[in-house]
């Protein structure tokens, strides 16, 4: 029924990002989109550059740019979820996680130094949707794909090859969900992939659900 981006940084997170949270939603209103899914990045380094803080204030600074995008999203009128694209010190790999709770942040502030396994056993405990973000990019390992729910098979990112006709075939020979995005950090990522869902949804669950269900299509290009 309407096209969310589901793959998107803030500048106020995210330090490869080039757009504040505010300008993301105004941005994507302006385009055309019904929501949008911040997944800002979640690793060591993040953790790192706020070492002087108390773990619940590490928290704080990593949901304010979902926060703000939020306030401005009810301002305006665009839906604002809270995912996040998370690497494990195990590998350089980027997973993009669904259904996430601000509480999830304080409950579990390290869950950068779990291993895949363990984590992949927490989010199904949770609910939570993990897909494999740019499977095939430069760099990237393919993982056991029982510990995943999904890939992404169409990443729009310019600046990087992330060779999306391998992770296509991949994701259905191990029946996996298939999601997209623009992978949005800077101004020209805008309207470069797209999730259309068939059904209407107003928060992260049914986002979750409609993608478990396959309830989606993956668009190219959608403006």
């Amino acid at each position: 029924m309407g096209l969310f981006e589901i793959h998107c940084h803030t500048s106020e997170v995210s330090a490869c990002g080039w757009v504040d949270a505010k300008s993301v939603v105004r941005m994507h209103m302006e385009a055309g989109f019904e929501g949008i899914c911040i997944t800002d990045h979640y690793h060591k380094h993040f953790f790192s550059s706020h070492k002087n803080l108390k773990v619940s204030e590490i928290a704080d600074e990593y949901l304010s740019g979902f926060r703000t995008a939020l306030d401005e999203g009810g301002r305006i009128g665009l839906k604002v979820f809270l995912g996040m694209e998370i690497k494990f010190t195990e590998s350089p790999n980027d997973y993009l996680v669904y259904g996430v709770t601000e509480e999830l942040f304080y409950e579990k502030p390290y869950m950068f130094r779990m291993n895949l396994k363990e984590f992949s056993l927490m989010a199904r405990a949770k609910g939570l949707l993990l897909i494999q973000a740019h499977p095939f990019r430069d760099s990237m390992v393919r993982v056991n794909p029982a510990l995943l729910d999904g890939m992404e098979t169409l990443n729009g990112n310019l600046r990087h090859n992330a060779r999306n006709h391998l992770a296509k075939a991949y994701a259905e020979e191990n029946n996996l969900v298939k999601i997209g995005g623009s992978d949005f950090h800077r101004e020209c990522d805008i309207n470069l992939t797209a999730m259309e869902f068939k059904i209407e949804i107003n928060n992260s669950e049914e986002m979750v659900n409609a993608l478990k269900n396959g309830e989606y299509n993956i668009v190219h290009n959608p403006f």
